[in-house]
């Protein structure tokens, strides 16, 4: 086998391992939140007119992970997203070979800041005027960066940047530059 042939096998079991973690981490930050007893109640929101109205626990309802990922990407060489084999309704990934692969994943009924893989390798900050998480090297993985913008009442979007060769300052920048673009084109913070 040549030299060339033994790089190609080593990538390809990488991108994998990346593919696997990736599925991996999809998977945790979907998971449910445990139950609270209780009666639920919506929270109270003041319009223009100065009446309340119960705020959308569902802010992301008819949104495609697919479509918000692709406008963010458009123009970086990327082919069209496909929807994530960890949540086929939620997430979405494109995939550039030779550079790596960025995620979307859409979540009502998760807090932005809930759920985190590695939370001592966490930064907080804003994306646009929202609040978010940026968290290194996610899944324990040198070349990958996950930010998780709020969404208000209680959603968020998670972008994630998994590239097959960098360390996390260029994932965290690509993950950072897709998370600026997905922010405008979120339901507002109402």
């Amino acid at each position: 086998m040549s030299v060339f042939a033994v790089h190609g096998v080593v990538g390809r079991t990488r991108r994998l391992y990346q593919l696997a973690g990736l599925a991996a981490l999809t998977l945790i930050l979907t998971a449910c939140d445990s139950s609270v007893g209780g009666n639920p109640s919506p929270e109270p929101s003041v319009g223009s007119s100065g009446a309340t109205a119960p705020l959308s626990n569902t802010p992301l309802a008819g949104m495609s992970s697919c479509k918000t990922l692709d406008q963010a990407i458009a123009g970086q060489g990327f082919p069209a997203s496909k929807p994530s084999i960890a949540d086929l309704e939620h997430a979405c990934d494109a995939l550039k070979a030779g550079y790596g692969d960025i995620g979307l994943n859409l979540q009502d009924g998760q807090s932005y800041d809930s759920d985190l893989i590695n939370p001592i390798s966490t930064k907080t900050g804003n994306v646009g005027h929202r609040r978010a998480i940026l968290e290194l090297q996610t899944n324990h993985q040198s070349g990958a960066c996950a930010v998780s913008i709020e969404i208000k009442p209680k959603s968020r979007a998670i972008v994630l940047a998994v590239l097959s060769s960098a360390g996390p300052d260029e994932a965290c920048a690509e993950a950072r530059k897709v998370a600026e673009a997905v922010e405008p084109l979120l339901p507002a913070n109402t």
